[in-house]
């Protein structure tokens, strides 16, 4: 599609092409050889600059590699960019820049001005530190190149993208033992159908229908007869977070590092929880950066640097409206899953913290803890949070950083016994204690 800047240009180009044509007709038609000569070759410069400046970049090829695609807040990632030029003529000269988010400190240098003769290659590596959690884009490539009277500049963009995911600050929770059998501690729960095969109550006698797995051959052998084992209710329930991000539920003021706290808190319990050896998921309203990149784009031609600025930032703009769910179940892998998706995450404008814990209610697993981690608890939320309670979920809520909004989640949870933390700050989460998670 052509932009407003490539039609004025063409128009132009037509405007001045239609001037030198009747120009020298003029010049023809007063008798005026040396005048028609004049503007023959200042035609014929223009049309040599046009085609040349065209044709130096027509063959070039673009490769970038980068050292790393998952890294953690302050770590480098290195990138390498090889640009080839694959026809048979040189060119003059090229300049090359590679786009790189503006605010992360770099060492060596991204762009170059240089001669590139034919066959020949030319290399440029940088590294950037990656000083802030996000889905961050490298590239695309911006090459540019003209004529050598300096009449005409190109600029072309390679489609190709990177995007390295840096991880969220993980706060380890140092009062829990990660050494201990129950980290976590007990919780309550209200429906003891799930037993804990590690947790041997007692024997009782063989009843129909108890799996051979359950019976205890030594007491059996001993007695002779079939004694099965009882195990004790299992009191550790892991949990599903619940991350609102839904940007409408955060004040302006320090929306960001409001937002930046409650996926710190996110990623640290959720961390917790693995190194308990517990089941662990995660559901949020939040978009997600991966869906909103374009990863792959049609390399683009330019005729100057305001239209090569429009074809860099067309990303298109995500309209995810279901939630964004890592499933909650046991595994090695679970918290890496999760942490590296809270990488990715940005305000979302779709469900808020009542719909989202609705819409993932038949997914949720009952004997999970629900731990909704949201800036403030509406009354919308709260009543959706106490039907949660009494059909049988544990749920503890976490606030925010802020004051005002922890004492009215406090005030709407107290009746329906659901306990509210107040995150306020990140050392906050080194100072949780077992019987307040999950109650």
């Amino acid at each position: 599609m052509m932009t407003a800047t490539m039609y004025e240009t063409f128009r132009n180009t037509a405007l001045f092409s239609g001037v030198v044509a009747v120009l020298i007709a003029l010049a023809w038609g007063t008798n005026s050889p040396y005048g028609a000569y004049a503007l023959h070759t200042f035609a014929l410069l223009c049309l040599l600059a046009f085609v040349s400046s065209r044709a130096w970049l027509s063959g070039l090829t673009f490769e970038r590699s980068v050292s790393i695609d998952t890294l953690a807040q302050g770590e480098e990632v290195a990138v390498t960019i090889t640009v080839t030029n694959k026809r048979g003529w040189p060119i003059p000269w090229l300049f090359i820049e590679d786009q790189y988010p503006g605010d992360f400190p770099i060492a060596g240098v991204p762009n170059r001005l240089s001669i590139l003769m034919p066959g020949r290659s030319l290399t440029l590596h940088y590294t950037l530190t990656c000083p802030r959690r996000g889905y961050h884009r490298i590239g695309p490539l911006v090459l540019e190149s003209g004529d050598l009277f300096g009449l005409q500049r190109r600029f072309i963009t390679s489609g190709e993208r990177h995007y390295v995911s840096v991880l969220p600050t993980v706060a380890y929770i140092d009062t829990f033992s990660i050494a201990a059998r129950r980290p976590q501690g007990p919780v309550r729960i209200s429906n003891r159908i799930y037993e804990d095969p590690t947790r041997i109550a007692g024997l009782r006698e063989y009843a129909p229908g108890d799996p051979l797995s359950r019976i205890h051959w030594k007491a059996s052998a001993r007695t002779g007869e079939l004694f099965v084992k009882q195990n004790e209710p299992s009191n550790v329930l892991g949990a599903t977070l619940i991350l609102d991000l839904h940007e409408d539920s955060y004040l302006p003021e320090e929306r960001e590092g409001r937002m930046e706290l409650a996926i710190t808190t996110t990623a640290s319990i959720a961390y917790l929880l693995q190194m308990s050896g517990e089941q662990l998921g995660m559901v949020t309203n939040a978009s997600d950066a991966a869906e909103v990149a374009q990863w792959e784009q049609a390399a683009g031609r330019a005729f100057s640097r305001e239209d090569l600025a429009s074809i860099i930032t067309q990303d298109p703009d995500s309209d995810r409206i279901s939630p964004l769910e890592v499933p909650t179940r046991r595994g090695t892998v679970q918290a890496q899953m999760i942490i590296e998706n809270l990488a990715r995450v940005l305000p979302g404008h779709g469900l808020d913290a009542a719909d989202l814990t609705l819409a993932a209610y038949q997914r949720l697993p009952r004997d999970a803890a629900l731990l909704p981690v949201v800036p403030q608890v509406t009354a919308q939320l709260a009543e959706v949070l106490a039907q949660m309670k009494v059909s049988g979920f544990a749920v503890t809520v976490f606030v925010i950083r802020h004051q005002r909004a922890y004492e009215e989640a406090a005030a709407l949870l107290a009746p329906y016994n659901i306990n509210a933390i107040h995150i306020e700050h990140q050392r906050d989460l080194h100072e949780l204690k077992p019987e307040t998670i999950g109650r």
